[in-house]
């Protein structure tokens, strides 16, 4: 079956949202007035049935580092928990219950938290953009998803269910805070690991090239499997494999979201990671667990990862999320290392402004056989803004 033509490509302007009643005179009715739901309209072209459309985000902050000797501060950097990125997706309802569609889309971060550190302050890499999807797929209530091309293998954010609210600062993947930086000697040299080297989230296998099926959802469960290989950044031309289950379910008090996944990424090696996070809605308290295992040939790293969060309506523009975490990883920097982190979040919303501020505080701490490094301490304060 080939998709109907999609429309021009043009921007649209923004639907309007239900109405909000006017003042009204004793005697003579008006009607209601009408108020954007957000301040930046949808850039779609089309309707619910078939539609093209620009979307994407801007996330800029401060990082502020502290290796135990010195202080550095990054700005405007882009935080490495959630990149500025931009892309279109094109849609169409089909005959039969089944859909089209498409998803190109690129981010682009020449100044990372994941990147910066004491020898490349205040250089940018304005040529670091990256492919991130470039995938078409089938969609059917009936019979599931059907995936192919550049995007996320089926075991991709396993490792990160999380309805905290405070996912843009702080989640399991800790070193995407501040990962660019490295730990400091205690003779107060620099040492040649970096901070992303000591914690990882062994969240599967990422985006691929791939084929992909998920299987439609039975009570709140689905199953999802994809082959793929590495093209960007560079070719690997290895073939990789991975399988994952998922379930999301909402009941009376509680949102439940959880994901298990098994990884092949070549070499003999396998990955084993799952996390849950839970959500009681009516007090907005919520508690995140995380953890995975990677079975080399050379050495075995694993982690745990905990996290108690609290959302509630302080202001009218939006929620405000809190939370506190903990992260102990072992033989992740190398055999016999200990890698533990502590962090708390807050992160309000600006509902009509699409816009999320936040502020995050970490301390990064590694113990290696082999070398006595310092503790170090990040924080990271900024803004993202969706359209």
């Amino acid at each position: 079956m080939v998709p109907p033509a999609l429309l021009i490509a043009a921007l649209a302007a923004a639907e309007p949202v239900s109405a909000q009643e006017a003042v009204k005179p004793a005697v003579q009715p008006t009607e209601a007035s009408k108020a954007p739901e957000h301040w930046i309209p949808k850039l779609r072209v089309g309707d619910d049935n078939a539609y093209f459309e620009f979307y994407g985000q801007i996330n800029k902050g401060l990082l502020v580092y502290d290796d135990g000797g010195a202080t550095d501060n990054y700005f405007p950097v882009d935080n490495g928990n959630s990149s500025t990125r931009a892309g279109f997706r094109a849609y169409t309802l089909m005959e039969k219950g089944w859909s089209f569609g498409a998803n190109l889309e690129w981010e682009w971060n020449p100044y990372s938290t994941t990147n910066v550190n004491q020898l490349n302050k205040d250089h940018y890499d304005w040529g670091t953009d990256l492919l991130r999807k470039a995938e078409i797929y089938l969609d059917s209530k009936e019979y599931g998803k059907f995936w192919l091309g550049q995007g996320s293998m089926a075991s991709d954010s396993t490792a990160e269910v999380d309805l905290s609210g405070t996912g843009v600062v702080g989640y399991s993947l800790v070193s995407d805070m501040a990962g660019g930086p490295f730990f400091r000697n205690d003779d107060g040299t620099l040492s040649t690991v970096k901070v992303k080297d000591a914690f990882t989230n062994y969240d599967g296998l990422g985006r691929k090239f791939r084929a992909r099926y998920d299987t439609p959802s039975y009570g709140g469960f689905s199953f999802a499997s994809s082959v793929g290989t590495q093209v960007v950044p560079e070719e690997t031309d290895v073939t990789v494999w991975d399988m994952a289950v998922r379930y999301d379910e909402t009941y009376d008090a509680f949102k439940v979201g959880a994901a298990v996944a098994f990884s092949r990424p070549g070499d003999g090696n396998s990955i084993y990671d799952a996390s849950v996070s839970v959500l009681h809605i009516d007090t907005g308290l919520s508690l995140t667990l995380a953890a995975a295992y990677s079975d080399k040939e050379t050495v075995d790293g694993h982690y745990g990862y905990v996290k108690v969060g609290y959302q509630t309506d302080i202001f009218d523009v939006g929620k405000t999320a809190f939370s506190v975490d903990a992260y102990f990883g072992k033989d992740i920097a190398g055999k016999g290392s200990n890698s533990d982190s502590f962090g708390a979040q807050i992160v309000q919303n600006l509902d009509y402004l699409q816009t999320e501020l936040y502020l995050g505080a970490r301390t990064y701490s590694l113990d290696q056989e082999t070398a006595d490094l310092q503790d170090s301490f990040a924080v990271l304060g900024g803004a993202r803004i969706k359209f």
